[in-house]
């Protein structure tokens, strides 16, 4: 029994020797040298010395720096050395092959010098150290802050181009806040690749404008806008990316962008892609200004008669809600350009609920009116989209509109349209989730009761 013990010890004695690396005994009887235990394979070149480290290059945001660099041969890890104070000092160590390494920690606008340097291990694991690369120098890129948004879009027609409709010399200006950088990129959402492209470089941090040509390469633009596929009914998009530039010509670290959330949509290029519909409006609306408009407008439920085919209209009064004014108010103020006319904005506003909306399925727009639902939840259905135009027209002040509503009876669907009566004749404005609406036409489908019964509902 005591025998058996004593054996058992020598067994487990042995596999402890081995596991820790004493030296193991050959069938011939002869010692070997021991075993190294590493987390890896001993590497192929074993002892022989790394080359010097190549840098390629970094990328950065505001609090780190990741540097790159070429793998070379008989490498088998890594140090990576900062410049600071008059020395070099250990910031990261990489025990694995290798060729990036992010450093973290860092400040926002300041430039860092680095220095990396590979090791190989020889047979019994000491490191063999080869040359450090050469100082490279990176930055960190500047804070990101909305501070950078657009602020402004301003266009300006040229003369007029015979193709196009204005010249090779229309400008769009943009306007944005200023940060602590080296300078600024521009970009330009192209609606014909569904992606941002880079329109211009703002090689100067105190400048916090620019003009873009449309058709012609002004100074500093990458890209003309034409080229991005942006304007007309999908409207331009930009953003500002900051940017600082380290200065050994390194590479470049960029801000956060903060891309729009809503298109701007050039208003001259709106008048073209309406055509004739907003000459129409142009043109006619002015006549129905009413110094004496109520605030309210009429809302018409139509039907018919089964038996005798009659269409009659019960007329009621709907009030616009301070939810709705509020929300017009502050829409006007974001998007409205000095000088517009009525007509303008009405294609404005048409347009851009058109293109932001979402189709309400859930019934969940609750903003308090129309106009609220549809600028501020962006959310609506053919009551929504068109009883918020109802709701501009009250607010801009004209009368003898109202948004009308279709019953079944009439149509295979409800469905809610705004109209305005001009002289004796009607015109009407429809707008919808993208892809479906039109700006000012004629209409005479369903004639309204003159002996309709009245209503009044606040």
């Amino acid at each position: 029994m005591e025998l058996k013990k004593k054996v058992v010890s020598l067994t487990a004695c042995a596999v402890m020797l081995m596991s820790a690396g004493a030296p193991i005994m050959n069938e011939a009887g002869i010692f070997e040298p021991p075993v190294r235990v590493s987390a890896r394979a001993a590497p192929e070149n074993e002892g022989k010395t790394p080359g010097q480290v190549v840098m390629k290059g970094y990328s950065a945001d505001s609090t780190s720096i990741t540097l790159k660099w070429k793998e070379p041969e008989n490498a088998y890890g890594y140090k990576v050395y900062l410049f600071k104070d008059g020395k070099y000092t250990t910031v990261a160590k990489i025990d694995t092959y290798a060729d990036k390494k992010k450093i973290t920690g860092l400040s926002a606008n300041h430039e860092y010098t680095f220095k990396v340097r590979a090791y190989n291990l020889d047979k019994n694991g000491k490191k063999v150290w080869g040359k450090s690369s050469k100082a490279f120098t990176a930055t960190t890129a500047p804070v990101s802050s909305k501070d950078y948004k657009i602020k402004s879009v301003k266009v300006k027609l040229g003369s007029e181009h015979y193709y196009y409709g204005y010249g090779d010399d229309t400008t769009v200006t943009l306007k944005w806040g200023k940060t602590d950088c080296k300078g600024y990129v521009i970009y330009a959402y192209n609606n014909w690749d569904n992606k941002w492209d880079k329109v211009a470089v703002i090689k100067d941090s105190a400048k916090t404008s620019v003009k873009l040509g449309l058709y012609t390469r002004l100074t500093g633009q990458k890209k003309t806008l034409s080229e991005t596929g942006s304007g007309g009914t999908k409207g331009y998009r930009f953003c500002v990316r900051p940017y600082n530039q380290d200065s050994a010509g390194n590479g470049t670290a960029y801000a956060k962008c903060f891309k729009a959330s809503e298109a701007y949509y050039d208003i001259t290029e709106l008048e073209r892609a309406f055509g004739s519909e907003y000459e129409l409006l142009a043109k006619m609306l002015p006549k129905a200004k009413a110094a004496d408009a109520p605030d309210y407008y009429y809302t018409y439920s139509t039907s018919k008669d089964a038996k005798t085919g009659a269409i009659s209209s019960t007329k009621y009064k709907s009030y616009v809600s301070q939810a709705s004014r509020d929300a017009y108010a502050k829409f006007a103020k974001a998007h409205f350009k000095s000088g517009w006319t009525d007509a303008q904005k009405i294609l404005y506003t048409l347009n851009w609920i058109n293109k932001n909306n979402e189709y309400d399925t859930n019934y969940v727009a609750n903003a308090g009116g129309y106009f609220a639902n549809v600028t501020v939840q962006k959310l609506g259905q053919c009551n929504s989209y068109n009883g918020a135009i109802a709701e501009m027209l009250t607010i801009l002040g004209y009368k003898g509109h109202y948004l009308q509503f279709m019953d079944p009876s009439v149509r295979d669907w409800q469905h809610y349209r705004t109209e305005i009566k001009i002289g004796k004749k009607t015109y009407s404005f429809e707008s919808g989730e993208p892809g479906w609406c039109w700006l000012f036409e004629e209409y005479d489908e369903v004639p309204l009761s003159k002996k309709a019964p009245k209503k009044t509902t606040k």
